[in-house]
């Protein structure tokens, strides 16, 4: 089954680090005004007063971009929304490239202070109805995700189920590998 929203997250270099959610209130709406960053973008929404929260928000009509501290770890959250169908795997690697692009663009940038590692992204199935956290339901992707680590890192990637002890959490896996790449590396990987 397809689902109507995934998303990928790419973590901080320094997950734990203050972020200065301001400065990404002012880059996120000049992403807007020059069309930095793929989608039809429509608004920044500022929830930076939410603990371990999606801190801010740049909101577009299908796709969903954030500076993310969910689960104690910052990073930037591509969110694909209004899936409609296509293969798995070629959406997969979409939201995965999507959520690369902006990092990297946020790290172009340089106003935020916020750089990337190219070494992990956590994809998740935020549509619970097409993909449940169980046990059967990563088993279900498990060979599509796989696929998308070793494109993304090579024949040492590896795939971890995240929140698995939570099932009203929705399926998780962090695709991990060396940190041999940077992020325009691979980006290259999804776009070939």
């Amino acid at each position: 089954m397809i689902p109507k929203r995934i998303s990928a997250k790419v973590f901080a270099s320094d997950t734990q680090a203050a972020v200065d959610f301001h400065a990404f209130i002012a880059l996120f709406h000049a992403f807007i005004r020059e069309k930095t960053v793929e989608g039809l973008l429509l608004d920044v929404a500022d929830y930076a007063h939410v603990p371990e929260g999606p801190g801010i928000v740049l909101i577009g009509h299908d796709v969903d971009y954030g500076i993310d501290q969910t689960g104690g770890r910052t990073g930037l959250l591509a969110l694909k929304k209004r899936i409609e169908g296509g293969e798995l795997s070629d959406l997969l690697a979409d939201t995965v490239r999507l959520s690369l692009a902006a990092a990297r663009s946020i790290e172009q940038d340089g106003s935020t202070g916020v750089t990337f590692a190219p070494n992990a992204v956590q994809v998740q199935f935020v549509d619970r109805l097409a993909h449940e956290n169980s046990d059967a339901g990563f088993a279900a992707v498990k060979a599509e995700l796989e696929a998308l680590a070793k494109r993304l890192f090579g024949d040492g990637a590896t795939v971890e189920r995240a929140d698995a002890e939570e099932a009203r959490r929705p399926l998780a896996a962090v695709l991990s590998g060396s940190g041999d790449a940077d992020l325009e590396g691979l980006i290259s990987r999804l776009s070939s």
